[in-house]
């Protein structure tokens, strides 16, 4: 359920910043646990094999630093809401308001 809200939140661009920050959680989860970090003690890697799941948060991360670089996107649902209500840029701007 989290991963199905998560990926509507983000094709939609609906509460971006809590979306972008809760990825980059449900994404550490995922490597951590089912993944076991990648499982770098596991017979044969040598222990320098840490998944492919680390990406995920990187990223989200990356999506974060975008947002609070260059400003809302124009594209988003986010931007429609801060139209009608501006205070909406709390819950979904990093980098301040459209």
């Amino acid at each position: 359920m989290l991963e199905i809200a998560l990926g509507i939140a983000l094709v939609l661009g609906f509460m971006r910043k809590i979306a972008y920050a809760g990825g980059v959680v449900l994404a550490l989860l995922i490597w951590a646990v089912p993944e076991g970090f990648g499982e770098p003690c596991q017979a044969g890697s040598g222990g320098t094999d840490i998944g492919t799941g680390v990406i995920y948060p990187i990223a989200f991360l990356g999506l974060i630093v975008i947002n609070a670089t260059y400003g809302p996107s124009r594209f988003s649902l986010d931007n429609l809401i801060e139209r009608r209500f501006p205070r909406w840029a709390k819950v979904a701007e990093f980098g301040g308001t459209a």
